[in-house]
This record gives structure tokens, sequence and C-alpha cells, in this order.
């Protein structure tokens, strides 16, 4: 035993000097966003003078509450960010490839869509990196990919989450479904009628179905409602214009009928829903994204608008929240991220509920989504949410 104990302190001493040695991991994020940077500036000059057009508005705020994250973590571990403007040549995806820019990621964060989306979840199945698609409400057509992770729901989630919500809150009402002719409304009217249907074929709602013109007139929608029952009007286009219609006329009904105005998640963003002159309708619609405006959102606010001078978007929190929320994922579960993205120890606005999406044929992921839908309602100038 004394022969021995030399040799382990020796050993012990040697491990210990190893470990010493061993340089700390580095945690490499790349961040890719439509900043437009090259078709922005002339010579070196900014050209749209004191002016920020509106398609520059959601990369830049996207990109800056994401760095807004990324001054907040207070970590032990090293962490890299690279911000790329894909919209910029020389950051393009394919460049970016070519010069194996993707080879020491560790993460990618994106809020693209379109043939940039593609690219991304294309390099992050063949790098194995965890790619955030953080704004894209779509799939893309990805399949049997488990590295790419949807934190904007597809529309199909967003139709099982408001059919859930009115079979559970209006079932014995009177129920409308009011679409227009085209091949997109046709989607919409599957996904609603595959939620409804029994394992034995049936139905569970009842309701009215209507087909309108591209211009809803009032003739539309009196004949089909009730005057001594709830009715509740579903709007089966993502069309804003015939949207807007619908409430519009929904405004100039009789006092007689109970009206509740059940809209889709595009619904969320048009700015004339907000009109006084419609603050008596009950309007719903659903959205992926929540924000209570409590303190941690009125400090954000501060913040941003001392960096900005200007008020953040939902897009600058949903840069913030996906940073803050993957980055640590990441450094808490390291190449265990993929398992623990329910992990709610660093939730900042938004629940999210990620479910792998199978594939029939394969039985393998095509992608992981956020299955968790807000439906939130607007009446008399008040956004409540509802469940």
């Amino acid at each position: 035993m004394k022969k021995l104990l030399p040799v382990l302190l020796l050993l012990f001493i040697q491990n210990l000097q190893a470990q010493i040695a061993q340089p700390a991991k580095v945690y490499r994020i790349g961040i890719f966003a439509n900043l437009f940077i090259d078709s922005s500036f002339e010579n070196g000059k900014y050209k749209f003078s004191n002016q920020m057009p509106r398609h520059l508005l959601p990369g830049l705020d996207f990109a800056e509450g994401a760095l807004m994250a990324y001054d907040s973590l207070m970590v032990d571990e090293k962490i890299e960010v690279q911000l790329y403007d894909v919209r910029t040549a020389s950051q393009s995806v394919s460049v970016l490839k070519s010069k194996n820019s993707f080879d020491s990621l560790d993460l990618i964060i994106g809020s693209v869509a379109g043939t940039d989306y593609r690219q991304l979840t294309d390099i992050a199945f063949q790098k194995n990196i965890p790619f955030i698609s953080a704004t894209f409400p779509n799939d893309g057509g990805v399949t049997n990919n488990p590295y790419t992770i949807i934190m904007n729901s597809t529309l199909p989630v967003h139709c099982e989450a408001i059919y859930s919500f009115v079979l559970s809150t209006y079932p014995t009402d009177n129920i409308i479904y009011l679409r227009k002719k085209g091949q997109q409304e046709d989607r919409l009217a599957t996904y609603f009628n595959t939620a409804n249907k029994t394992a034995s074929g049936g139905s569970l709602l009842k309701w009215k179905k209507a087909n309108a013109a591209d211009s809803i007139k009032i003739t539309d929608i009196v004949p089909m409602l009730d005057s001594n029952s709830n009715n509740i009007i579903i709007c089966g286009s993502l069309d804003e214009r015939f949207g807007l219609q619908l409430i519009n006329i929904a405004k100039k009904l009789p006092k007689k009928y109970t009206l509740q105005l059940i809209g889709m998640p595009t619904w969320e963003t048009m700015k004339d829903i907000s009109n006084t002159d419609l603050k008596e309708l009950n309007i719903f619609y659903s959205t992926t994204f929540y924000n209570n405006n409590g303190m941690f959102a009125t400090n954000f606010n501060k913040t941003f608008a001392g960096k900005t001078f200007g008020r953040p978007s939902d897009v600058a929190y949903k840069g913030f929240e996906t940073a803050w929320y993957f980055t640590n994922l990441l450094l808490k579960h390291k190449t265990a991220l993929l398992q623990n993205l329910n992990d709610k120890s660093f939730k900042v606005f938004t629940d999210f509920d990620f479910k792998p999406v199978m594939n029939k044929t394969s039985g393998k992921p095509d992608y992981i989504e956020n299955k968790r839908i807000y439906i939130l309602k607007r009446s008399n100038g008040v956004i409540s949410r509802m469940n």
C-alpha cells in the first residue's frame, strides 16, 4: 500500500493538471435574419435618410431582441454569438455553407422563410445541429428531420386549437362556418372537418356551412342566424380582407343576435380590428405568442426604447425569448437539448409544448413543433387570454 500511494498521488495530480489545462467549451450560436444591410446602404451611406422602410423592421427587431437576451445572460460558460444577414450576399446561407461556417455551431436560430428556411433545415440535419425556426408558421415540406424545431405553430395546429375551443366553450350553440372559394380555404375546411370526426365517422359538432363570394354580403349571414341562440361564426379563410369584411358586417347586424366571431391567426395583426367602432364585438383568434404586459415586459420596453428609440414589436419579444430560452437550455442540457425542449426553467413570456410530428411512413419525426396555442379575446378594447 505504501508503494502504491505515490503512484496514486502522481496519477491524481496528472489528472488534475489535465482538467486545469483543458480549455472550457465555447458554445457557438448563429442567428440568421433578414436585415437587408447591402440594399440599405450605398457608398457607405444609409439610403433612406431618416426613414425606416417597413420591410427592414421585422429582421432588425428580431435581431435586437436576441442581442438583448445575450446582454442579459449571467452564465459561467463561454458563448460566442454571430449575427448573420441572409440578405447580404457574403452572408447568404449557401455562401456560409461553402465556407464551412456551420461546422463550429452548436445552435442555429433563424427568423427566416422560404429557401433560407429549407437550406437551414438541411444543414441542421446534415451536421446534427438544432435549428430553431422562430417565426416561420410553416413546416416548409421538411420530413424526417428531428433537428428542426418549429416555434410558430403550423396552420393545422391552429385549426385544432380553435376547434377544441369551440367544442369546449360553445358545443350546443348555433355554429356557422363561413368561407370563400380557394385552395387555401379547402385546406382549412379539411383541417376542421378532420377535427370534427369521431372514431366511428360521425361528427362531434353540428354546424352550418356557407360559401360566400370574395365580397361578403349581409344576406350571406342573416338567414343562418338564430335570435334565440348564441351565434358562433368561424371565419374559414386566412384572407385578411375577407375577415375584415365579416367583422364589418357583424357590426351592422341587428342587436337581437348574440354573436361571437372566431378568426384565424392572421387576425392578430389586422390593424383595423382595433378600431373603436368594433369594440362591442366579441372577437376571438389564435396565436402562439402571448405577452401579458407584466413587469418583465415593462422593463423590456424601457431597455428596448433606450437602445433603439422605438417601441418593440412582437417580433422583438420573440427574438429575446427565443435566444434566452434556447441558449439557456443548451447550456443546461448540452447535447441533450432536443430531449429537454419543454424544460420550463427559462420561460419568459410564452408557454411551449414541443412535440414530434411523426412521419406515417418512416415512423420517425418529420420535425418538432410547438403545440401550445393561445386563444385570445378582443372585446371593449381589452385583449384577454381564454386558455
